[in-house]
């Protein structure tokens, strides 16, 4: 799995659990101790998505996605009713 595959599960599953522990995403990931550095790195500093708690744990800071977010229903105005003939 490339760098950039792990990055793209791993925030999905940050987001969608709130809170990630390293150990959990080493487990999940199958991960070394320098890749993830470097995935804490990427979504800490760079991406800036999530802190770090205690040196233990990955907490999710992003905003909530786009595709979870309800769309906003269109608005009805008078103008666009058809009128009663």
């Amino acid at each position: 799995m490339t760098f950039e595959e792990v990055l793209t599960q791993a925030s999905a599953m940050l987001q969608r659990l709130g809170r990630v522990s390293y150990r959990a995403l080493k487990r999940q990931f199958a991960l070394d101790d320098a890749f993830l550095e470097d995935l804490k790195y990427e979504l800490i500093e760079v991406q800036q998505l999530a802190v770090d708690h205690d040196g233990t744990v990955l907490v999710w800071t992003g905003e909530a996605s786009a595709a979870v977010a309800p769309l906003p229903a269109p608005a009805t105005s008078a103008a666009s009713r058809p009128r009663p003939i």
